[in-house]
């Protein structure tokens, strides 16, 4: 609560890790270690991506639709983290001749 009330940049940091928290909520099987990495990764991406998200909504900037933004960032960025390593492990498997089974 105090990160929150402390000013625009605890209310990103906060959002942002709710972003990605849901992100881990909604998918199956939800492991600690895969909800510990989604927020940070929420963090991360909702830090930096939120003007992004704030452009592409065609939002004002005020602090209630800057933290909206950066928890809709974090929730994308953690989507699109899963997507890249879906990605990356289907070529690991072709290149490296399996069938991608462990």
């Amino acid at each position: 609560m105090v990160a929150y009330f402390s000013g625009d940049a605890g209310r990103i940091l906060i959002a942002s890790g709710a972003g990605g928290l849901t992100r881990w909520l909604v998918s199956h099987p939800r492991r600690i270690v895969d909800g510990i990495v989604a927020v940070i990764v929420g963090v991360l991406v909702g830090r930096y991506l939120w003007p992004l998200g704030l452009s592409t909504l065609g939002l004002e900037e005020t602090p209630n639709n800057i933290a909206m933004a950066a928890f809709v960032t974090g929730t994308l960025g953690m989507s699109v983290l899963r997507i890249v390593a879906a990605q990356v492990e289907a070529r690991a498997a072709k290149f490296g001749g399996g069938d991608g089974r462990p």
